[in-house]
């Protein structure tokens, strides 16, 4: 058995799909659609920080994507270069196109954000990774939640120091970019490089002590450490087998819409803290066990649902499937998962 073999094997064993008894907690992420108690903001406003003249596809699949998901709004932080491009792509988004001008004149804005996005076409540009930092910096000390993702991870791994501790960040490495962060990470400490997926996901999860890490692959991986509990889900709902580009980003915006609810308020983190405790002491190997958090419930609804989408993408476009496919098929996905249902007359 090779590398790639061992870590979908040992994924498989503790594999569990959306009819797990874990449903219920999923169901509890998503606010309910009643005009009567919520209003235009409530369901969610989501930030994405990215965009450069040569990249501005991957910030409009992660803004896009939350929308699709039923976040009520969602804004893009982007170079001038790409302003007016991202805009042209949609109404829908509020852009603002100074991003490289300082973190001063995005701040008023990063203040209402319910999440927020790091890296999706931010380039490798010295000035704008900068700013990506000072971001992170900010929104971590805030316990504002925080996906980072892409180019957002190469600024991580420059200062890990950026999200050490409490908080609430997803990094959502692939394959060639965990194995880059694990082996950065095994070369300062002087350990051993980790081998597999399995052992990259575990190990960069261990060092970093507090963020969620979502190894994206054939099987996701998701798993945080905290100073008592370590535990690692898999989502292996099958996908697409077409991998076209910007999947990575309607992830990052459904994880992020997902975050965004899981942590609306406090009544909705303790509801879903009971569920977890309720299922961690009696559902032997549970999707969900007591210390996973919401935002790990967050970061494997996101994969779930993507996973979903893609794979109903694909099988309606099979070699044409583009991101912007999957993007179509969120709400549909959204609909078959968590059901929204109308009285009629």
């Amino acid at each position: 058995m090779d590398a790639n073999e061992d870590d979908v094997a040992l994924a498989s064993s503790s594999s569990q799909r959306w009819e797990s008894p874990g449903y219920e907690t999923l169901r509890l992420l998503v606010p309910e659609l009643d005009s009567s108690r919520y209003h235009k903001g409530q369901a969610g406003k989501i930030g994405v920080v990215g965009g450069c003249s040569e990249y501005t596809g991957a910030p409009y699949f992660a803004a896009m994507s939350a929308l699709k998901m039923g976040a009520d709004l969602a804004h893009v932080f982007c170079a001038e270069g790409a302003g007016q491009v991202i805009k042209s792509y949609s109404p829908e988004l509020i852009v603002h196109p100074y991003l490289r001008e300082g973190v001063k004149d995005v701040t008023p804005w990063l203040h209402r954000m319910d999440a927020i996005v790091v890296g999706p076409g931010l380039g490798r540009d010295p000035t704008m990774s900068e700013i990506a930092k000072r971001i992170i910096a900010f929104a971590h000390e805030r316990d504002v939640p925080l996906v980072i993702d892409a180019d957002g991870l190469r600024v991580l791994m420059e200062d890990q120091g950026l999200i050490g501790g409490p908080g609430r960040a997803v990094l959502t490495p692939n394959k060639a970019e965990l194995g880059r962060f694990s082996a950065q990470i095994a070369r300062t400490r002087g350990d051993p490089p980790p081998e597999t997926t399995m052992a990259q996901a575990r190990y960069v999860t261990a060092q970093l002590d507090g963020p969620v890490v979502v190894a994206k692959g054939e099987v996701d991986i998701v798993g945080r450490r905290t100073s008592s509990f370590r535990r690692h889900l898999v989502c292996d709902e099958p996908g697409s087998p077409r991998r076209c580009g910007g999947q990575g980003d309607v992830l990052a915006g459904s994880i992020a819409t997902f975050l965004a609810w899981a942590t609306r308020s406090k009544e909705a983190e303790r509801a879903i803290a009971r569920r977890i405790d309720v299922e961690g002491d009696h559902v032997e190997g549970d999707l969900i066990a007591a210390g996973d958090g919401p935002d790990v419930v967050a970061a494997y609804a996101g994969c779930l649902v993507t996973r979903v989408a893609a794979r109903a993408a694909f099988e309606r476009k099979r070699r044409s499937m583009l991101a912007t496919d999957v993007i179509e098929e969120l709400g549909e996905t959204m609909q078959r998962l968590f059901p929204v249902y109308v009285d009629e007359d």
